[in-house]
Parts: C-alpha cells; sequence; structure tokens
C-alpha cells in the first residue's frame, strides 16, 4: 500500500513538472519574442535610421535638370526656364538662362557671357576657402581702376539674401560699368566679375544665375 502511494506521488510529480514546462513554453511562443532576437533588432534600429537620413541628405544633393528664374533687365522683370550646366573647369555647376553661355576661360576661371552680345559677361572664380576677403577685395578694387579711377563700394540689395556678408565695388565710364563680388561660401570664396554696358542694366540675370551655384 505504501509503495502504491509513492509511486502515486511520483506520478503526479513527473505530470506536475511536465505541465510547467509546457505552459512556459507556450508563454514564449504566444508572445513570438527572442530576446536575442530583440536585442539584435534594438542594436540594428539606429543604423537603420543613420542610413535613411544619409539617403536622404543624398537625394537633396541632386539637382533638377531646370529651374525657373525671374530677372529684371532695364526696369522689365522677365521669367524663363534656366538649364543646369556644369564647368569642366572648377567644381561646380549653375542654372544658365537660354540667351547665355558658360564656358572655361582659363585655369580656375570661367564665363558665362551673353550670346547676343558677348561683351555682356561674368567672369566666375572659386577662391580657396582661406583666401583673405580683404586681400581680394584690394586686388578686385585695382582690377577696377582700370574702368575708372573711381571706384564705388555698394550694398546688396534688400532681397538678395544670399549676398549679405559679399563684399561688392563697381566702376564705370561711358561705355561700361564692371563690378567684383566677393562671397563668402563654405568650399571657397566665389569671385564674380560682371562687365555689362553703363546705358543697359543686365547685372541682374547674371546675379540670378550666380545665386544658384553650388559645389558637384
Amino acid at each position: 500500500m505504501k509503495q502504491t502511494k509513492f509511486l502515486l506521488v511520483c506520478l503526479l510529480a513527473v505530470l506536475f513538472i511536465a505541465a510547467c514546462g509546457t505552459a512556459k513554453n507556450s508563454v514564449n511562443q504566444g508572445s513570438g519574442e527572442n530576446p536575442a532576437e530583440n536585442k539584435h533588432e534594438q542594436n540594428e534600429q539606429p543604423e537603420n535610421e543613420h542610413t535613411a537620413e544619409k539617403d536622404k541628405e543624398e537625394e537633396q544633393k541632386i539637382r533638377l535638370m531646370e529651374q525657373n528664374l525671374s530677372y529684371e533687365i532695364n526696369g522689365d522683370v522677365k521669367e524663363e526656364t534656366a538649364f543646369l550646366r556644369e564647368s569642366d573647369n572648377q567644381g561646380f555647376s549653375l542654372y544658365v538662362l537660354p540667351e547665355y553661355e558658360l564656358t572655361g576661360e582659363e585655369p580656375q576661371k570661367d564665363i558665362l557671357y551673353f550670346k547676343e552680345n558677348d561683351s555682356q559677361f561674368m567672369r566666375i572664380e572659386l577662391l580657396p576657402s582661406d583666401t583673405s576677403v580683404d586681400e581680394a577685395a584690394e586686388m578686385a578694387k585695382v582690377q577696377l581702376e582700370s574702368v575708372s579711377p573711381e571706384v564705388k563700394q555698394a550694398e546688396p540689395g534688400q532681397d538678395d539674401e544670399w549676398l549679405k556678408d559679399a563684399a561688392i565695388y563697381s566702376a564705370s565710364n561711358d561705355e561700361d560699368k564692371v563690378s567684383a563680388y566677393l562671397i563668402p561660401k563654405k568650399d571657397w570664396l566665389l569671385k564674380l566679375t560682371i562687365f555689362t554696358s553703363a546705358n543697359r542694366q543686365m547685372e541682374d540675370p547674371f546675379l540670378k544665375m550666380a545665386e544658384t551655384i553650388a559645389s558637384k
């Protein structure tokens, strides 16, 4: 009788242990969670977010092939589609209006000229970022003195936010007007020299195109 009770108790103990193991497995399977997998997923999440942010930045660097530009000539406001052009001479691209052409002049210098009259043009130079603005300004003023001994310093217009830190100088005579713009950028000091007719205000379209200059 005692042996029968002992066997019965052992059988009940085995059944109880088996039931506990089954319940534990059921809980783990029901939740569908694996601690090791969860830890791996948590470690991957920041990397995935970083990759997504990097992809977004790369997409923002891609420039469209065309862009509408609004500009003014002799008081007349015009709007035209400008097309993306890349310099073969320097590391930049910009949007160029149909009446203008971009070409290399010499190493580290490009010319953007008016097709109808190539004496109306803009010279584009990307000077090293550590170039002294004061020294570049003195050199620009010396160049402008060949147009007129009277070199004037100008202030950017209220709508020209991109020129707020620029040093601007100009000189003119009866026939020509030449303006020099020194614009600090992140990667370089942008120097623009614009040659236009004294009796025709054509500087604005050159500036509107220059505003779109960006590194490749």
